[in-house]
């Protein structure tokens, strides 16, 4: 009698322990796969190229100087979260230097509201880097671009304005990392 019992119970469990199984088997593949071709972290092909410790200096703007000030904070705490650098405050100690000599916000209108009144526009941002390492010194623009939505009274359209650019720089640092690790990956 306890036949039927035992089968309808290996029914029941028999779905679970296949998701189970083919889950454990896809993980381990996928691990495989990727130990298998190579794979190696940004912070390590960034390694290559940016040996530490790294010196960062933005020149401050005498028109916005907030925005370089966001800038900096932005490439430390990319170097420190993503890279896995050490960073110096005192440039003849560093391996590497960070330089930006130059930044650019830029804003365009892209709406406008039935009195004539802006309610959309884009933030646009050029930053160029100079990055000097032990082995050769390298300059990259970078141009990025975020689009906003502000309403009526300034301090919600300053807010939004500061908001914008801080997502127009993270923007610039993504693609600003890609280049980085593409150059490691090319030593």
């Amino acid at each position: 009698m306890s036949y039927p019992r035992t089968v309808s119970i290996l029914k029941k469990i028999r779905p679970k322990l296949f998701t189970l199984h083919s889950s454990l088997f896809t993980l381990m593949m996928s691990l495989l796969i990727i130990s298998g071709c190579g794979y190696r972290p940004v912070s390590k092909e960034a390694r290559v190229f940016l040996p530490d410790p790294v010196y960062v200096d933005v020149k401050l703007s005498g028109v916005e100087p907030q925005n370089g000030v966001y800038l900096k904070e932005e490439i430390l705490r990319v170097l420190m979260t993503r890279f896995h650098e050490k960073t110096v405050s005192d440039a003849s100690a560093a391996r590497s230097r960070i330089e930006v000599p130059s930044y650019h916000f830029s804003y365009s209108p892209l709406t406008y509201d039935k009195n004539g009144y802006v309610i959309r526009y884009r933030v646009g941002s050029s930053i160029t880097f100079q990055v000097t390492t032990p082995k050769e010194k390298v300059q990259k623009v970078i141009s990025t671009s975020e689009d906003v939505n502000i309403q009526p009274g300034s301090l919600t359209s300053s807010a939004a304005r500061d908001a914008a650019i801080r997502v127009a720089i993270r923007k610039a640092m993504d693609k600003w990392i890609a280049y980085v690790a593409q150059k490691g990956v090319g030593k």
